[in-house]
């Protein structure tokens, strides 16, 4: 038996030139659900964490905060790949912490924005092509 997944290629070109692809699947319902619970996932998983303030840099203001963050870090991670049902987080942080902050933004907040719009046209692409599908099945039935 095989069965298909409907995970899509997404290649990501990085400013330093590198490139790779992530995959996951941006019609499965169950996507826009655990993108939804994310926020909650996180809060429920770091509510025993210390509390840490990052610097300017995206970096623990102090020392003895970096196994907090390290264990923030993981947690972003690990709920991040449940959310797009695959490893993509070692992919999309290779260059750089989600926390890094580029161009006034955090990393993380870069690549869920970027995401939305793949995801988004994606939709809208499935969306027409089942409409097609549909009119020419419809076709057989009106004569």
């Amino acid at each position: 038996m095989k069965l298909s997944t409907g995970k899509i290629a997404f290649p990501i070109e990085f400013d330093t030139g590198d490139k790779d692809v992530i995959y996951f699947n941006p019609n499965d319902p169950n996507l826009y659900v655990r993108l939804n619970n994310l926020k909650d996932r996180v809060n429920e998983k770091l509510k025993n964490v210390k509390d840490f303030e990052l610097n300017n840099e995206g970096k623990p203001e102090n020392p003895s905060d970096i196994e907090a963050f390290e264990i923030f870090q993981k947690v972003i991670y690990d709920e991040l790949d449940r959310a797009f049902d695959g490893n993509i987080s070692n992919i999309i942080f290779k260059h750089c912490s989600p926390f890094a902050i580029i161009n006034g933004e955090y990393f993380i907040l870069q690549f869920v924005n970027e995401a939305k719009k793949e995801i988004e046209k994606e939709i809208e692409k499935s969306n027409k092509d089942f409409q097609k599908k549909m009119s020419k099945y419809l076709e057989k039935y009106k004569k």
